[in-house]
């Protein structure tokens, strides 16, 4: 009988030694499998989040001169954040003047001032919160001129080649 226990004994300390031995390993692939796995789903709503956000429109109640006219005085001050391009269009910078591209377009009488291009950095766009301040001041000076502004369509956009490892271009689809 004692011979049995000492068997049994001496299996279980061996059997938790092999295991101790292969116990970190399995460990450390579970935790980075289960990170990877809330980092996706945090990438994936956090980009939900900001592509609605930049596909966010704003409709100017006015004809297009006026409109750009309004939003050139809505950038105003602001030249570190927002530079009026050679084209005419609106530039949201992160690194560069053009990382988000704001146009102006005419729609029917009035103008819709839209993203129509952005870069993403470290993996997300990062001028979703200038778009967010530049609609506000759009909006602001609108009001100080007796203009209305509504929200207008909400554009899509479809993601460019990649730029580097792992930032691209995204285009506005609609």
């Amino acid at each position: 009988m004692d011979t049995v226990l000492t068997v049994v004994l001496v299996a279980a300390i061996i059997g938790l030694l092999v295991g101790a031995a292969f116990l970190p390993g399995w460990v450390r692939r579970s935790s980075t499998a289960a990170g990877a796995r809330a980092g996706a789903r945090f990438t994936a709503e956090r980009m939900t989040e900001l592509l609605a956000d930049l596909g966010a429109t704003l409709r100017i109640q006015a004809p297009p001169e006026v409109a750009a006219a309004l939003l050139r005085a809505a950038v105003t001050g602001r030249e570190k954040d927002y530079t009026v391009l050679a084209d005419g269009t609106v530039g949201i910078r992160f690194v560069e003047p053009d990382d988000t591209v704001v146009d102006l377009v005419p729609d029917a009488e009035q103008a819709l001032l839209r993203v129509e291009t952005f870069r993403d950095y470290l993996g997300f766009p990062q001028t979703a919160p200038l778009w967010r301040e530049l609609r506000e001041r759009a909006t602001a000076e609108a009001a100080v001129r007796g203009i209305g502004v509504s929200d207008g369509p909400v554009s899509t956009f479809d993601r460019g080649d990649l730029l580097d490892d792992r930032n691209a271009r995204w285009f506005r689809r609609s």
